[in-house]
């Protein structure tokens, strides 16, 4: 019986949770021949992509989503991990720029951009966005915590300390995010050396935002389960 378009990006997924990505690329590419709008087939194989770490591969399949669906945030956000994975961090923070147009009042934009900005050299301008997250929610330990981060390095001790003491004190009453005062905590991803345990600390660093954080956990349970 011919298989459907659902039929191979089920047994794609089927191969990824066994590791299987090269074979599980085949059956995304069948799913996506006969379905080449369907945004699931793309954005999964973009992820299995990075697994195998083919950064340029996975960002055509960003690419073509986003060219099908502009305005989306979240897909933008997305594709601003890979392009900073792939060192571009001029379009990635163009990327976050829109995103943060789409959802002015979701803090999650302005702590992810900020992440872009302080790799960019930009320490000011994450710090600026730290503050913006934190004014939209500021029950947001992990902001405080990387707003401390980045003044740390600009020397603004005292400035850092409170940081650091509202974060942990926001942490205690929580007990769901783990702070640091380290400045070595967030690691620069190694673009040669991806892997998803990396691209998921990429994301961690970024993602605050509830929602988000778990629709990406919910996606690497289903692809990524034995990783």
């Amino acid at each position: 019986m011919k298989q459907t378009a659902q039929d191979h990006f089920n047994h794609a997924i089927a191969l990824c949770r066994n590791k299987q990505f090269e074979d599980a690329i085949e059956h995304f590419n069948a799913a996506i021949h006969l379905q080449p709008s369907e945004t699931d087939f793309l954005y999964n194989r973009g992820k299995a992509y990075l697994k195998l770490r083919k950064l340029d591969l996975a960002l055509i399949d960003f690419n073509s989503i986003i060219d099908i669906q502009p305005n989306n945030p979240y897909y933008l956000s997305e594709r601003a991990v890979v392009l900073h994975l792939n060192g571009d961090n001029k379009s990635a923070l163009a990327d976050l720029d829109r995103a943060a147009e789409l959802e002015p009042n979701k803090p999650y934009r302005y702590s992810s951009r900020a992440y872009i900005k302080e790799k960019a050299g930009d320490i000011e301008g994450a710090i600026a966005d730290y503050e913006r997250c934190i004014e939209l929610d500021p029950q947001d330990a992990i902001a405080y915590n990387n707003k401390g981060l980045a003044e740390e390095k600009l020397g603004y001790i005292e400035r850092s300390k409170k940081s650091f003491k509202t974060a942990d004190e926001l942490d205690t009453q929580s007990n769901n995010v783990t702070v640091t005062s380290d400045s070595n905590a967030v690691e620069e991803t190694d673009k040669t050396n991806l892997s998803t345990k990396d691209y998921l600390s990429t994301l961690k660093s970024l993602a605050t935002d509830k929602s988000e954080r778990n629709s990406f956990k919910k996606y690497l349970k289903s692809l990524f389960k034995k990783s």
